[in-house]
């Protein structure tokens, strides 16, 4: 009977880490996407690049789901970045049981018509951060594509 429990146990915990791997599609390369420019030279920190590649490779596959026709180029880089698990010292940190990644994202929208910037803070945790796939900066990526 131990057995059977254990064999249970083992089968559930693996397939519910198997189901946990798996991992959100790349984006499609074949589409007509808007120019995508990272200006790494404004970025005030020394600025991880998964930051950069998680937020192209989620605009990406965004707006192959719903593409904007009028967005022609978008420029973004990131300020304030801190990482809370090396435990430096950071007047923007707060106390945090989970170690996170702070950042703030500056992302300027180039349509026909107009430009338009957009910026955000984020407080993502560092466990939870999986480039290029994590979808933190999703919210701000779908209100730039309904603009």
């Amino acid at each position: 009977m131990q057995n059977k429990i254990l064999t249970f146990f083992l089968l559930s915990v693996s397939l519910w880490i198997f189901a946990a791997c798996a991992k959100s599609p790349l984006a499609n390369p074949n589409l007509p996407y808007p120019k995508l420019v990272y200006i790494e030279s404004l970025n005030t920190d020394v600025v991880p690049k998964d930051f950069a590649d998680t937020f192209i490779n989620r605009f990406k596959i965004l707006y192959a789901q719903a593409p904007n026709s009028n967005l022609q180029e978008v420029r973004f880089y990131f300020t304030d970045y801190y990482n809370e698990s090396r435990e430096e010292f950071s007047p923007m940190a707060s106390f945090s049981l989970v170690p996170r990644y702070l950042l703030q994202l500056h992302v300027q929208v180039i349509t026909s018509s107009h430009t338009q910037d957009f910026t955000q803070s984020y407080q993502i945790p560092v466990m939870g951060f999986n480039p290029p796939y994590s979808q933190d900066f999703d919210g701000l990526i779908l209100k730039i594509l309904q603009e």
